[in-house]
């Protein structure tokens, strides 16, 4: 049975394979559908699928006409036959009821299959330039002497060096 994780309610079920996302989404109080009008039904059903090759049927003709790839799908349209983990956007239902259901995030210390944030080069309020593992050691490699200074420069070093040891061995 597919294992599916709805990213932003932190909730994970398994489902049976051909279900849709919009159907599952309802069981567990999640509504995919921005409503255009209250109640109707109709408008965006936009959600966002990470999914590996094959777990989610391919996209439709509407799909398709509306220009939908890559990790956007429509929920009312899509089925899903392998592990996904599925963004979700609030809509016009959201602002005007209850708040949404929601679970604790997962915590990493507690759990051990809860997934960490992975260390990037991205920067945040502690490091404004990115982790520093992320992003480097922050040490610089040793430059020779006259390198990057160009050829004249180079060659006046690798001169003024030749006289240096001719005036030592002279002495």
């Amino acid at each position: 049975m597919p294992k599916v994780t709805f990213v932003n309610e932190h909730r994970t079920v398994e489902v049976n394979s051909g279900r849709k996302i919009s159907d599952v989404a309802a069981e567990l109080g999640i509504n995919v559908c921005r409503e255009a009008f209250r109640g109707s039904g109709i408008g965006d059903w936009t959600v966002y699928v990470k999914a590996a090759d094959g777990a989610l049927t391919p996209p439709t003709f509407l799909e398709k006409l509306f220009g939908i790839k890559g990790w956007r799908r429509l929920a009312n349209r899509t089925k899903i036959l392998g592990d996904v983990e599925i963004w979700t956007a609030g809509g016009l239902p959201d602002r005007l009821r209850a708040p949404r259901p929601v679970d604790a995030p997962p915590n990493p210390s507690k759990d051990s299959n809860a997934k960490r944030k992975p260390i990037d080069a991205s920067g945040s309020a502690a490091f404004p330039l990115g982790h520093p593992s992320a992003v480097g050691k922050g040490q610089r490699e040793a430059v020779p002497v006259g390198a990057g200074k160009g050829k004249k420069a180079g060659a006046k070093a690798d001169a003024a060096k030749e006289e240096a040891a001719e005036e030592e061995a002279s002495e």
